[in-house]
């Protein structure tokens, strides 16, 4: 579902612009962090809860909260801001499609990519612009570093099986899967969720976790 326009979102990311990487140029990942740690991008951020939370267990590390939305970007920079109470060097903020990824990172840029309750497109005729679709697949094995990890959540049954057909066709090994992650304790072990995801599991619905490791050919 859509955010409805705010219109303070836009002078709120002006006057917090330390907090947004703007660039016409290739990121490189290590030249935004002071801090020299693994790097993560999560495409799809939403309103920021995961990435703000990983961001404060994990302060060794960087993380590129990307959303294509400039409102949602807005709430979830404010959400970050009021939840860090203060100044964070770990996080960054995103406002960008990612229908052209090359195009804004560097070549094995990050350590995980997630993929957090991306959209479905559940039309066939879309199925190109799922972001599991192999083109994306292929993408994000050049954004990695060897060795890179991809992680997927999604409630939708059908992104899931969609998902685990393009993934056999990648250059991804199969770490882990699982259509319903609160089945399990162990599961759940370093489990943070996203808005979308403490929704739809208080609803009963089940919640479908990927996991895959890149595969570096000699």
């Amino acid at each position: 579902m859509r955010l409805r326009n705010k219109n303070w979102t836009k002078d709120y990311i002006e006057e917090n612009s330390q907090y947004m990487i703007n660039t016409n140029e290739k990121i490189n990942p290590e030249k935004c962090f002071e801090n020299k740690g693994k790097y993560f991008l999560e495409i799809g951020c939403g309103k920021g809860q995961f990435s703000i939370q990983n961001a404060l267990k994990y302060s060794q590390n960087n993380y590129i909260a990307m959303e294509k939305e400039t409102t949602v970007i807005g709430v979830a920079l404010k959400k970050a801001i009021n939840t860090f109470e203060g100044e964070f060097k770990n996080l960054k903020f995103l406002n960008k499609f990612a229908e052209n990824l090359l195009d804004i990172f560097e070549p094995k840029s990050f350590d995980t990519i997630f993929l957090n309750f991306s959209d479905p497109w559940p039309k066939s005729k879309h199925y190109k612009k799922r972001l599991t679709y192999i083109s994306f697949l292929e993408i994000y094995h050049q954004l990695l570093k060897d060795d890179g990890y991809i992680e997927i959540k999604t409630d939708n049954d059908k992104l899931y099986e969609f998902s685990l057909e393009e993934i056999e066709k990648s250059k991804f090994e199969l770490i882990m899967n699982t259509n319903d992650l609160y089945s399990s304790e162990k599961l759940l072990e370093n489990n943070i969720p996203t808005e979308y995801e403490q929704k739809f599991h208080s609803m009963g619905k089940n919640i479908n976790k990927i996991i895959l490791k890149k595969v570096v050919n000699d």
